[in-house]
């Protein structure tokens, strides 16, 4: 059930959110809370970031009747990673 979730939640920010995350989002659930964090690229202004943010955290509060809380950071570009 558990990977259920956690596969709604991710397509549910990758459709909140098209094409601004740059990498797959962290969920940690710590007893009654719900945390979401997430990079996003710097393509929206903040106004409309900060609505996205408010629309999210409420509307999966009120899906999970759990407090739900958004950890966005924005970054420039994609991030570039070196395998090893």
């Amino acid at each position: 059930q558990r990977a259920l979730e956690d596969a709604f939640l991710r397509r549910f920010l990758a459709g909140t959110f098209p094409g601004l995350l740059l990498d797959e989002p962290v969920l940690k659930r710590r007893g009654n809370l719900l945390v979401l964090c997430a990079l996003l690229a710097r393509a929206l202004p903040p106004h409309k970031l900060y609505f996205l943010q408010g629309y999210t955290e409420t509307l999966l509060g009120h899906f999970y009747k759990c407090p739900v809380r958004l950890e966005l950071q924005t970054l420039p570009a994609r991030l570039p990673y070196k395998f090893l």
